[in-house]
This record gives structure tokens, C-alpha cells and sequence, in this order.
């Protein structure tokens, strides 16, 4: 008989209680042991609710957590995280534990960035990268054949399990993993994001994913090989990244890659766009303003950002360019003092820093964000009316 709505709601309620009381547990924990044992049963509960490919208990069980634990909540959202980037797969009758990884790198171009179906040839020479410069023997290597934009990427814990299942299968058969465009996401244009190239490592349970972890290996290895990957990576993606200025990070886990390359875009992004004001319209760094504020809800900081409002230095009330500098969970004054050595790291040296929080404010007609001008207004970023030399699309 097909189970009742109510009921399959009270199943989620009932998990997620769980969740949450054995998440808590963990965080009170004060013994490797113990941890262990409330390690165990979480990861039963939440590979049992994703193998149903249903996020609604764990969903639930963070959001009950995040307004009253936080160390709970992060021990439940980083083992949650854990099982969905990771799965067990058999090779010739042994267990092989796959993790998914994200190569993240941080582009911009005065035209869009590119989300591509990448070459066989591609393919192919990553996989040889990977495999020479960073992994243990005995470990496969399976690549998607698809360039992502984050747009394009799973949210869901569930769909990232999936994909990580499929990349795994991939793996076993030592074949790439086919991606249909068709089905992603159109992506957001935007003057610098992040692109990503996703794979998957299997290796004997308990085994080494890479060479440095390997006995007898210098564990400082690390460092020469991730430099001479992400070199090699570099000249192999280029052919993808036509017309693009791009820089290869480091592959980690998939949620953990996603975390680090949306810290180091904040950066990036600043610097991509006083480059693009140079090499479109002309504009010295010495030549431009900078505004900069607090965005968010004025309850509190999730969510929260800062905007940087670019403008000429002769005419600071029209922002010609903006950046997002998402907060990350860092503290808002220490932000803004990031945000202000940046400005002068690139040259900007005239700027104004905006003490009063900003309402989230975006575009009705674009669905753009709004961004300060120096007189503490929130204007719309637009390009200069006197120049001649334009973007091919809208950039944000």
C-alpha cells in the first residue's frame, strides 16, 4: 500500500530528530572513542537517507542545528558533506572507497565564460595529470567530460551522491563519465567566477588517494606536485579557456574545493575587474574610486556581503563596475579590512568605506546586485556612456 504524505512526514520529522539529538552528542563529546561511535551512527542514518535520494531529514536536522549549535551543526553538515562526496564501489572483488574531487579554476574575460563539453584529447591528458603528479598506485581516476560553471553544479546532497556513484562507476571502468549539456543549468554571465572540472578517485579501502600519503614518502611532497599539476593542468585547459585569463587552483574534495575557490574568487574578481576597466576602457587603477559596504539582512549576518561600487575618480557617483565579496562566515570589520588592502594591493588608492549596513538590494529589471557609490547611494553598475569600446553581453 502506497505510505500516506503524514506519514512519510513523520518518518523526516522522527530522522531528523535523531540527527539532531546525535549530532549533538558528538559535540559534546570529549573522547576520540565516543566520537567514533556517534561518527558511525550518523553516517548509517544519512547514507541510509541519501541511497532514497531524499535530503529532507538532513536539511531539516542543519537548519534546527544552525540557529542553536553551532559546533553541532558542523559536525553534522561536514559528515553529511562527507557521505554524499563519498562511496564504496568493488574492483575485481574488493571494496574501493571513491571520493569526488573538484578542480576549481578562477577566470574572467571580457566575454563569456566558457561552460564546455571538453575534448576526448582533453580528457585524457587530464587523466594522465592526475594520475602522474598526484595520486597513490593502485588508485583509478574517472573525469566528467564537462567544463562547470557553479550554476551548474548539484546542491542537494543527494545529487551530489549521485554523481559521485556515477563517477565511481566510471572509475571501475576506467572510462571518462559523458555529461549532457542539455540537462545543466544556463549559467549566469559574470566578468570572473569559477569554473570547475570534476573527478573521482577510487582506491583500496583504507589505501592512500595520493603519492604523498604512500609510506616512505615525504608528506612535503605535496607541494612540489600540486605546483607541477597545476602548471600542466594549465596548458592543457587553455584550448577550453580561449579568451579567458584563468588561474589553476588546487583539487580537494568536492565541497571543500567549492569553499576554498569562493574564497579565493573574492580576490580574483577584484583584480579581474580593475583589469578589465583597463584593457576595455582604459582606466588606471590610479585613475578609479572605490566604495565599499556591508549588504545584508540588518538582523544578522547570514548571507551578509560586502559590494565594492568601482568608479572613476571624476565621477564617483556612477559605479562603472562592481564586486561581490561574499563574508564566508568571517567576521564584518576584519572583511572590510581585507577588502581595503586589497583595493590597495591592485591600486586603488582613493576609497570610501561605507559604516552602515546596506539592504540586499538588486536590479528589478536584470535581477544584477546594486552597488554603493561614494556618496552612500546604491546605484546600478554601468559602463561608461563616452566609450566606444563595449562588452559583447552583460557583465555583472
Amino acid at each position: 500500500m502506497r505510505r500516506s504524505r503524514a506519514g512519510s512526514r513523520a518518518r523526516q520529522s522522527a530522522d531528523a530528530s535523531t540527527l539532531v539529538k546525535m549530532a549533538r552528542r558528538l559535540s559534546e563529546s570529549g573522547s576520540r572513542i565516543e566520537d567514533q561511535l556517534w561518527q558511525r551512527r550518523l553516517i548509517e542514518l544519512i547514507n541510509e537517507r541519501l541511497a532514497r535520494r531524499n535530503d529532507d531529514a538532513i536539511d531539516a536536522a542543519l537548519d534546527e542545528l544552525a540557529g542553536s549549535s553551532q559546533r553541532a551543526y558542523d559536525d553534522l553538515a561536514d559528515i553529511a558533506e562527507s557521505c554524499a562526496e563519498s562511496t564504496v564501489v568493488d574492483i575485481d572483488g574488493r571494496p574501493h572507497e571513491v571520493v569526488l574531487l573538484a578542480l576549481p579554476l578562477l577566470a574572467w574575460s571580457r566575454y563569456r565564460l566558457p561552460t564546455t563539453t571538453l575534448a576526448a584529447s582533453v580528457v585524457e591528458n587530464l587523466t594522465s595529470q592526475f594520475s602522474g603528479h598526484l595520486l597513490a598506485r593502485d588508485t583509478r581516476v574517472a573525469i566528467a567530460d564537462h567544463l562547470y560553471s557553479i550554476d551548474q553544479l548539484p546542491e542537494a546532497f543527494s545529487d551530489v551522491r549521485r554523481l559521485t556513484e556515477q563517477l565511481g562507476d566510471a572509475a571501475v571502468e576506467r572510462v571518462a563519465l559523458h555529461v549532457d549539456p542539455k540537462k545543466l543549468r544556463e549559467p549566469i554571465a559574470m566578468l570572473a567566477d569559477t569554473r570547475y572540472v570534476l573527478a573521482a578517485i577510487a582506491t583500496p579501502a583504507g589505501g592512500p588517494l595520493f603519492h604523498w600519503q604512500e609510506l616512505g614518502v615525504d608528506p612535503d611532497a605535496k607541494i612540489g606536485a600540486l605546483a607541477a599539476f597545476r602548471e600542466q593542468v594549465a596548458s592543457v585547459l587553455q584550448p577550453a579557456m580561449t579568451g579567458c585569463r584563468f588561474r589553476v587552483l588546487s583539487p580537494n574534495a568536492f565541497h571543500a574545493a567549492l569553499r576554498m575557490a569562493d574564497r579565493d574568487l573574492r580576490e580574483f574578481s577584484l583584480e579581474a575587474a580593475v583589469a578589465y576597466l583597463k584593457l576595455a576602457y582604459d582606466f588606471s587603477p590610479g585613475g578609479l574610486a572605490a566604495a565599499y559596504g556591508v549588504f545584508g539582512d540588518p538582523e544578522g549576518s547570514a548571507g551578509a556581503e560586502v559590494r565594492v561600487g568601482l568608479a572613476k575618480a571624476s565621477d564617483e557617483d556612477e559605479v562603472v563596475e562592481g564586486v561581490v565579496w561574499p563574508l564566508l562566515g568571517d567576521e564584518e570589520e576584519q572583511t572590510l579590512e581585507d577588502v581595503e588592502k586589497a583595493l590597495r594591493a591592485v591600486g586603488i588608492v582613493k576609497s570610501v568605506a561605507h559604516t552602515h549596513r546596506f539592504p540586499l538590494e538588486f536590479c528589478d529589471d536584470c535581477g544584477a546586485p546594486l552597488f554603493p557609490n561614494s556618496a552612500g547611494h546604491v546605484v546600478h553598475a554601468e559602463p561608461p556612456e563616452d566609450s566606444e569600446d563595449r562588452p559583447a553581453t552583460p557583465l555583472h
